[in-house]
């Protein structure tokens, strides 16, 4: 594997901050100017800010523009088109090394960036998100959308074996490479929690740092329930392929417990009378139990599969 010092002198240090974007006129010039002024004090001088706009309708890509940032449009709908479309254009029209993200409501401190890029360039990570419960200000994040982070935190981290106290954050840093290596299926808030599990997947390393994070500016396009299920639901599937053993077998345990439970009616009649008179629970219990022992087995293909895998993806990422 290439280390990112090596990548580092290949390419300048190229840095592309890729903000997206949808009527954030309220906010926007505040967070480029921020972008700017933080990286040209850290030393980060070659760098550029690009705006992933999905079609304002209020004054947010003029604005932009008046920033001296570049603006281009998502062709797709969704956070995570946004933020991809912008990766996208970072890695073949820029050619950047490393690719920071950040929203444009002002709930980030473009001032947490170079903290991002620290690890990066010394080589102790491949990729790098905020915390923002290190630093969350009064009002930023509703008790709903605290106890929901956290709870999606959890399971991620245990997912990925790895301490993460904020999984959903969208300050972040990383190698532009990865966006290769990635295969991202999400187009909205999801879009956070697939760029972890593919990072991990691949044996890349993760590292969290500390993250300010302040009430947004303008109205919210978030909505914490419908966007909790999605979430939820990418967890789900996430977990299916990168722990099918687990997922299958959970799923295969608990149906040969309940053939086995049903089973246990037959055999005490039986022990009773001699005699098995309920034919239906015998033929239950059996499919049951036989659909148990199958979704384990197709965990334990699955897992194989998983293995072999990451294994070439590994070595491709070696390669490269």
């Amino acid at each position: 594997m290439i280390s990112v010092s090596e990548r580092q002198n290949k390419d300048s240090s190229k840095i592309l901050v890729v903000i997206p974007t949808l009527n954030e006129e309220e906010s926007i010039v505040d967070v480029i100017s921020g972008i700017r002024n933080s990286l040209k004090n850290s030393s980060h001088a070659n760098f550029e800010i690009v705006v992933v706009d999905g079609n304002s309708t209020d004054r947010t890509v003029e604005l932009a523009r008046s920033a001296r940032a570049e603006v281009i449009f998502q062709e797709g709908t969704g956070y995570g088109d946004a933020l991809l479309t912008g990766f996208l254009h970072a890695r073949d029209e820029k050619r950047a090394s490393i690719i920071v993200m950040i929203d444009g409501d002002g709930t980030y401190s473009p001032a947490d960036i170079p903290r991002l890029l620290k690890p990066l360039l010394a080589g102790q990570a491949d990729l790098t998100l905020g915390n923002r419960f290190a630093s969350l200000k009064e009002g930023s994040m509703s008790s709903i959308n605290k106890l929901g982070n956290t709870l999606f935190s959890r399971i991620v981290s245990k997912m990925l074996k790895m301490p993460i106290q904020d999984s959903q954050c969208g300050l972040r840093a990383f190698r532009s490479d990865l966006v290769d290596l990635w295969d991202l299926k999400t187009t909205g808030m999801p879009f956070a929690t697939e760029m972890l599990v593919e990072t991990r997947k691949m044996g890349m390393k993760i590292k969290q740092v500390p993250a300010l994070y302040c009430p947004r500016k303008g109205k919210t396009k978030l909505n914490p329930i419908v966007d909790g299920f999605r979430i939820m639901g990418t967890i789900i599937r996430l977990i299916r392929d990168f722990e099918p053993l687990m997922f299958f077998g959970a799923i295969g345990l608990f149906f040969a417990i309940v053939g086995a439970l049903v089973g246990v009616r037959v055999v005490i009649e039986w022990l009773e009378t001699g005699a098995i008179v309920h034919l239906a629970s015998v033929m239950l219990s059996a499919l049951l139990i036989m659909t148990g022992f199958q979704l384990f087995s197709i965990g334990l293909l699955a897992d194989m599969v998983k293995d072999v895998r990451r294994r070439v993806v590994r070595r491709s990422s070696r390669m490269n």
